[in-house]
C-alpha cells in the first residue's frame, strides 16, 4: 500500500479504531492489540484500560508471528485456561461489526463443549472472525514463519465449527489500493 493502511482513514477515524471499536462494543473480555512501533505511540498517549498493547518491531515479519506475539502478551495479563477461546481479527478490515463478533463469541460457547476453531463464513466462504481454543492455537508456538493460522483448520477439521453469517456482505479485506477505493463507495 506503500503507507501503514492500518492508520488510513476510514469514516470518523481510521481502519484500525473501527476494528478496534468493533471488539470493544462486544461482551469480548480482554483485547490484545498488536501493532508496530509507529502506530503504539497513539495509545501511549490515549491509554485505554481495556487495551492491551503489544509490540511487533520486526518489518517483514508474518502476521503468524504477530499471532504468536499477541498469544504471549494474552498468556501474561489474563493467563488464560485451555478451552478459553482466543478471537483473532486483522486490522485492515474496518468493515467487521461488533453484532458479527459478538454472534461468533456466542457461537464459541455453545455448546458447552466449545469447538477447537469456530471461523465465521459469509455465503460459505470463510473469513474472520476465527476464534481458536487456547489449547489448539498454542500448537503455532513452534511453526516457522510462512504458515498461516488457516493451516490449524486444514490440519484439524474436525475441531472445526462455522458460524454463518447473514446480517450483511463480507467484509472488504484491504490489501491494495483498488481494495481501498472499493471499501470507500460502499
Amino acid at each position: 500500500m506503500g503507507r501503514l493502511k492500518q492508520l488510513m482513514p476510514y469514516r470518523d477515524g481510521t481502519m484500525m479504531d473501527a476494528v478496534i471499536d468493533a471488539v470493544m462494543e462486544t461482551p469480548v473480555e480482554g483485547l490484545v492489540l498488536v501493532t508496530n512501533e509507529l502506530i503504539v505511540g497513539r495509545f501511549v498517549e490515549n491509554p485505554d484500560e481495556d487495551l492491551l498493547i503489544a509490540v511487533n518491531s520486526d518489518p517483514r515479519s508474518e502476521m503468524i508471528d504477530s499471532v504468536r506475539i499477541g498469544l504471549r502478551r494474552l498468556r501474561e495479563a489474563f493467563n488464560p485456561r485451555a478451552t478459553d477461546g482466543v478471537m483473532i481479527l486483522p486490522g485492515d478490515q474496518p468493515e467487521i461489526r461488533s453484532g458479527v463478533l459478538t454472534t461468533c463469541a456466542e457461537d464459541f460457547r455453545r455448546p458447552r463443549n466449545a469447538p477447537g476453531i469456530l471461523i465465521a463464513t459469509y455465503r460459505g466462504r470463510r473469513a474472520h472472525p476465527a476464534i481458536f481454543r487456547m489449547n489448539v492455537i498454542e500448537e503455532i508456538e513452534s511453526w516457522e514463519s510462512g504458515h498461516g493460522l488457516n493451516e490449524l483448520a486444514k490440519l484439524h477439521p474436525e475441531l472445526v465449527r462455522q458460524s454463518p453469517i447473514h446480517s450483511g456482505p463480507m467484509p472488504i479485506d484491504v490489501n491494495t489500493p483498488e481494495d481501498y477505493e472499493r471499501l470507500r463507495g460502499r
